[in-house]
């Protein structure tokens, strides 16, 4: 238990410092992105929770919600943050696709190492479903986000430059 105790606190230190890197022009962005993404990943887990795809045995509000909250309202939004402002928005479509399917990856590699390791997600059966629940979580937060960046006058139309925020 303290191990598990002690990777989510790691989880929250790493967040929050990879969170104030992002900038001070980019704050209303982050938070921004962060919010949309934190709506998508309660909704679909709280799904995917009651179809018992996956359990988390090690949660820290045990008595509110059975997903674990690290997960979902920190270490995801922060790394979706990540993928947005590393997106290559002006590159080849390959380039962008291969930017999803690393970020995929990645996401699905660190699930299935915490799964394997740890007690803080358990999955029932195979994890393969995150290859497409984690892309269209980022693909819709990527729409939202640009959808609210091009409202704004002065902006960029992909909103993520670094000069414009």
């Amino acid at each position: 238990m303290a191990k598990e105790q002690s990777l989510l606190l790691l989880m929250w230190i790493v967040s929050v410092l990879l969170l104030c890197m992002t900038g001070r022009r980019r704050v209303r962005a982050t938070i921004l992105l962060v919010l949309i993404f934190q709506a998508l990943t309660w909704l679909l887990s709280l799904v995917l929770t009651s179809l018992a795809l996956f359990e988390f045995p090690v949660r820290e509000l045990p008595k509110a919600t059975s997903i674990n909250f690290t997960f979902e309202f920190i270490l995801f939004p922060t790394y979706a943050v990540w993928f947005h402002y590393t997106y290559p928005e002006r590159k080849s479509r390959v380039r962008q696709i291969a930017h999803y399917a690393l970020f995929a990856t990645l996401f699905v590699a660190f699930y299935s190492l915490i799964d394997r390791f740890t007690s803080l997600v358990k999955f029932h059966g195979s994890p393969a479903w995150l290859y497409l629940t984690f892309p269209t979580a980022l693909y819709i937060t990527r729409q939202v986000f640009l959808w609210f960046v091009r409202k704004e006058p002065g902006k960029s139309a992909a909103g993520l430059s670094e000069k414009r925020l």
